[in-house]
């Protein structure tokens, strides 16, 4: 991941607390049969709370990190959160084509904003 050497920045550590808890309330929501969800809806909450991790943690210390490393976690942010959203999604449209299309568009036109916005 991008460099941050300020002892504040501990972008590592962060990310396997986040996974730990993810794992601890997917196990939550598994074992207690309130629920029941598929491996996609799992898999899918995972991928989307690593990526809007990363996206909270580009944003808060964006004055720390260098700029293409910003924009790299913010992109990658993105991608896990996109693809995360439309694993999750498809519980409900049965259509993960038309989820992951979706998330490509709506990609596609923010990297267009922020190759803008960069320039």
């Amino acid at each position: 991941m991008p460099d941050a050497q300020s002892k504040r920045l501990r972008y590592g550590e962060y990310s396997i607390l986040i996974i730990i808890a993810i794992i601890g309330l997917s196990g939550v929501i598994f074992f207690s049969n309130i629920f029941t969800f598929t491996l996609d809806f799992y898999f899918g909450m995972f991928l989307a709370g690593y990526g809007i991790f990363t996206i909270a943690f580009a944003f808060y210390y964006k004055a720390y990190i260098k700029r293409e490393d910003n924009m790299m976690m913010f992109l990658w942010g993105y991608i896990l959160t996109a693809l995360g959203l439309a694993l999750f999604f498809n519980l409900y449209t049965k259509n993960l084509l038309l989820n992951l299309s979706l998330a490509i568009l709506f990609g596609a036109f923010l990297g267009f904003l922020t190759l803008r916005k960069t320039k």
